[in-house]
This record gives C-alpha cells, sequence and structure tokens, in this order.
C-alpha cells in the first residue's frame, strides 16, 4: 500500500522508473548506445523538446492545450534567420525581434482562448496552419543555411569541452529548474495549478483565471521559438518542415512525466524525464535497427497506454483519499 501511494504522488517516479529500465535493455541489445554520437543525438533532442515541454506542461496543468508549438518552433528560427543574414540585423537584435513575435503568437492564442471562449485545441490548431503557411511563403519549403560566425550562435550550438553535449543541455537544465521553481515557489504556480482545477472556486479565491492562462500561452510560444533558434543554432540551418512532431512529443512527454490531461495538477521536471525517455527510446530504438517510421507509431500508441494508466491510477488515488 505503502509502495502505491509512493507511485501515485511522485509524479517524477514514473518516468525515471521507465527512463532506467529503457537505458538497461537498449545497452544490453546494442554496445553503440553509449558512443558519443548516440549521447549527442539522445542529449540534443531530449533538450528541444524538454524546453518546450517545461511550458506545455504549465499550460497543461492550467487547464490548455497548445498544438502550435511545432509550428511556432520553425517559423522563429526562420524569422530570426532572416533578420540577421538578409535584413543585416545584428543577431541578437534579430533574436529579440523573433522572440517578440513568438510572445505575440502566444498572445493571440491565448486572448482568442480566454475572450471568446474558444476551446485552445482549436485556436492553436488554426495557429499551427497559419504559421505552416506563413513558413513556407517565406522559404517556399526549402532551408536557410547559416553560414555567420557569431558569438550568440557559439553560445547557442557550441559543444561543451570535449563532450558529446552541446550547448542546449545547459539551457534545459537552467529552464528546468526556473519552470519548477515557478510552479512549486510561486503564487503564480498556486495560480497556474487552481486554474486548470475548478474555475468556479479558484474566481471566487481571487485567481486572476485569464490573465494565467493567457502569460502561458505567451510563455509557451517564446520557449517553443527558444527551442528551434537553439535547433538552428546547432544544426546552422533550419527548414519549413521542422518541429512537425513536435507538439506531440511535448504533450506525450508531459503526460509521461505526471501531467494530468484534465488540468490541475503536473510536474515540470517529470515533463523533462519524460522527454530524455522519449530521447532515448527513439535513439535506441535507431541503434538497435528499427525501421525509423517505427517511432512516432509507437509514440502515438505509448501515449494512450500511459494516459488510460494514469486515469486508472488517479481515480484509485483519489477513491484511497475519500476513504
Amino acid at each position: 500500500m505503502a509502495i502505491r501511494r509512493l507511485v501515485l504522488r511522485q509524479a517524477e517516479l514514473g518516468p525515471t522508473l521507465g527512463l532506467a529500465l529503457a537505458v538497461a535493455v537498449f545497452s544490453l541489445l546494442s554496445p553503440h548506445f553509449f558512443d558519443p554520437q548516440s549521447l549527442t543525438a539522445i542529449t540534443t533532442g531530449a533538450s528541444e523538446v524538454g524546453i518546450v515541454a517545461v511550458a506545455v506542461s504549465l499550460l497543461m496543468i492550467a487547464g490548455e492545450l497548445d498544438l502550435s508549438v511545432g509550428a511556432v518552433y520553425a517559423f522563429i528560427p526562420v524569422l530570426w534567420v532572416i533578420l540577421f543574414r538578409y535584413d543585416g540585423l545584428l543577431p541578437i537584435v534579430a533574436l529579440a525581434i523573433a522572440l517578440a513575435g513568438a510572445a505575440l503568437v502566444g498572445l493571440v492564442s491565448g486572448l482568442t482562448t480566454v475572450r471568446f471562449s474558444v476551446p485552445s485545441i482549436i485556436v492553436t490548431l488554426g495557429m499551427f496552419f497559419a504559421l505552416e503557411g506563413l513558413n513556407n511563403l517565406l522559404i517556399g519549403g526549402g532551408d536557410l543555411v547559416v553560414s555567420d560566425r557569431d558569438w550568440l550562435l557559439d553560445v547557442f550550438g557550441q559543444r561543451l569541452g570535449s563532450t558529446p553535449f552541446f550547448a542546449a543541455l545547459l539551457w534545459l537544465l537552467v529552464i528546468t529548474f526556473l519552470g519548477w521553481f515557478l510552479l512549486t515557489r510561486t503564487a503564480y504556480g498556486n495560480w497556474t495549478q487552481a486554474a486548470g482545477g475548478r474555475l468556479g472556486v479558484a474566481r471566487a479565491m481571487g485567481v486572476p483565471v485569464g490573465p494565467v492562462k493567457v502569460s502561458l500561452f505567451v510563455l509557451t510560444a517564446v520557449l517553443a521559438g527558444f527551442a528551434g533558434c537553439l535547433q538552428t543554432a546547432y544544426l546552422r540551418s533550419v527548414t519549413a518542415a521542422q518541429g512537425q512532431d513536435l507538439a506531440l512529443l511535448a504533450i506525450t512527454a508531459s503526460v509521461v512525466g505526471g501531467t494530468s490531461i484534465y488540468g490541475g495538477s503536473g510536474s515540470v521536471i517529470g515533463a523533462v524525464l519524460g522527454a530524455l525517455l522519449l530521447s532515448v527510446l527513439q535513439v535506441g530504438l535507431i541503434v538497435v535497427g528499427a525501421p525509423g517510421t517505427f517511432y512516432v507509431t509507437f509514440i502515438g500508441v505509448f501515449l494512450v497506454v500511459v494516459v488510460i494508466v494514469n486515469s486508472r491510477l488517479t481515480a484509485r488515488w483519489r477513491t484511497g483519499r475519500s476513504a
């Protein structure tokens, strides 16, 4: 009974156990799992998805979803590169403008959802298609190669010494800490959880539900755009097609990490561990020779199974508390 309660209450325990199991299995199946190339692929993939998952988990805790993060992830770095490569702006100035554009995208999504009571899944799906069209208009389905040398590009995309890790991993750690602190140590974090619970009770307690949700849409868009810029600095190129599965991966990472799809509860650290687990699964499947297309299929099934399991465990925990 005590073990079951521990599993139910510690959102981070599930992805931690899953991560340990996945690492053990893949390391046994392939001697190349811990190669530097594999570690680079795992950590860079987890960093980009994890940064977005931090914001997506907060937004889900507040009771909303954002399906446009993949399009933002592609659009903002496209805008950034165009501004500094073709319009002659300094990369840091171009980045500020591009991230302001991301904030505007989040603001539009948030205000539309809150003011007009349109489900966020519909609003952000529409935003996804709108940004995808803009991306194709700007670069015509091709890619932009970044050959410029600038300190900001190095800070975003450089290798950490002689290790197989890159700067995105450090950014993930910083953003994870800030997200954890925001959720667990501030009044804003309490408001976020209340906004995803019973709205009538939250409003009666004076929680500014609307502003909290709008601000989280803004945060989600900004972090999605920032993660896209990190990948661009790492790869030194950007395409309109990047980030197509990002919404699926970020939502899956959040749910695997213990965030409720119904809102009101969740874990930032759990979401990041979920992103790391997904990255380990992706690289591990490739290393052992599984077909490349199998990963997305697996993640779709994995998401459904995790939601079912989490729903059952949550229901049992609530039943146990009421008893």
